[in-house]
């Protein structure tokens, strides 16, 4: 089925959701209607500016199969770690399974107080490790960005729980067209930006907190606006906060990142995120399939679990700027052309590309 109608007219061949998506008219026609009350009384009115972020939440829960209340508003990724390590700022030993995106790194690179372990997708060795170290947070990718792979997030869970250990789920690759239960997975955090598979825009996102550790987030991660207010008249008495994971909204919200975001989520949410991922994988089937002949590809295309495509082969600066010369958008990463087929693109593009990857010569 054809589900490109909701976006803008290409004339590129745009297979890189991985990297950034592309918005629908929906967001786009909601966003010039907010920028034009801002050019006029600035903000809307305050029952709108609530219901805008109550919206959005609600969609991101059921993006991932989830209550609203376990749903907080980030800017990014990286914002979910950051909350992570502020609720458990007692925990020093931080592991990060499949080493992965540098998101989850890179916060702990040069901070001399935790002790980081890199470790292989390897379960027996994420035992061996926790067992040492007594209590970690553990970081993992629920799909890698360059090999499509995807992580069983329930078994990891399992282990890390085994050990007194927090799980945190860095979702970025996966919300947007993976069918999620998050609470069934037993993991304790789960983060994404929505500028990829969730259709952007860049510096919008969200975290999903687990019930048992809401209320320690909030107090860890508070701001003014954790506060639950009803009204902005007055600060004499300063309300108590909110009782759900909204409460990590410590501060300004990007709220045209929210009305953007509720609209992205809630076009995917009508299709259905099992259709999403069933036209995905049909797309991305056909690129693989082409790139099987091509050379190495980080997934089979008879086995495929995620709709990143990711070919490497002789002379692949050469490959990249062929498809880039006509007009196909695509990433160069690790020595790998990575293609991500998401529900704005057609079969009919898919085949378009295999028809220019059958033209190439070296």
């Amino acid at each position: 089925m054809n589900y490109s109608d909701n976006f803008a007219k290409r004339e590129n061949l745009y297979f890189n959701s991985a990297s950034s998506g592309i918005l629908t008219l929906d967001a786009i026609r909601e966003a010039k209607r907010y920028l034009d009350i801002m050019s006029l009384c600035a903000d809307v009115r305050l029952e709108e500016y609530f219901e805008i972020l109550d919206r959005a939440r609600t969609e991101a829960g059921r993006i991932i199969g989830t209550h609203t209340k376990n749903i907080g508003l980030i800017q990014n990724t990286t914002t979910g770690v950051f909350i992570v390590r502020n609720t458990f700022y007692d925990i020093k030993n931080i592991v990060i399974f499949g080493h992965g995106f540098p998101c989850t790194l890179s916060p702990f690179l040069h901070d001399t107080k935790y002790r980081v372990e890199i470790i292989s997708k390897d379960m027996e060795l994420l035992h061996k490790m926790l067992v040492q170290v007594k209590r970690s947070i553990v970081y993992v990718d629920l799909v890698d960005f360059l090999t499509g792979e995807l992580t069983d997030i329930k078994k990891i869970a399992d282990i890390v729980h085994e050990n007194n250990s927090i799980l945190a789920v860095d979702g970025i690759q996966g919300a947007g067209y993976l069918p999620i239960k998050i609470d069934a997975t037993g993991a304790d955090f789960f983060f994404t930006g929505t500028s990829k598979w969730l259709l952007g825009p860049q510096g919008s996102g969200f975290i999903y907190i687990n019930d048992k550790h809401i209320d320690r987030t909030v107090a860890r991660n508070l701001g003014w606006l954790s506060l639950d207010y009803k009204t902005f008249d007055s600060f004499a008495v300063l309300p108590e906060p909110r009782k759900d994971a909204s409460g990590i909204e410590s501060g300004t919200r990007n709220v045209i990142g929210a009305v953007m975001m509720k609209e992205n989520l809630k076009y995917l949410n009508s299709i259905g995120i099992n259709e999403v991922y069933r036209h995905n994988l049909e797309g991305a089937g056909i690129i693989a399939k082409k790139a099987e002949m091509m050379g190495v590809v980080a997934q089979e295309s008879s086995n495929l679990k995620t709709p990143i495509i990711s070919l490497r082969t002789r002379n692949i600066k050469h490959l990249y700027t062929y498809i880039a010369e006509r007009g196909v958008i695509a990433s160069l990463r690790e020595n790998y052309i990575r293609f991500a087929f998401h529900i704005f693109n057609t079969i009919e593009e898919a085949e378009s590309l295999v028809e220019i990857l059958d033209d190439y010569k070296i």
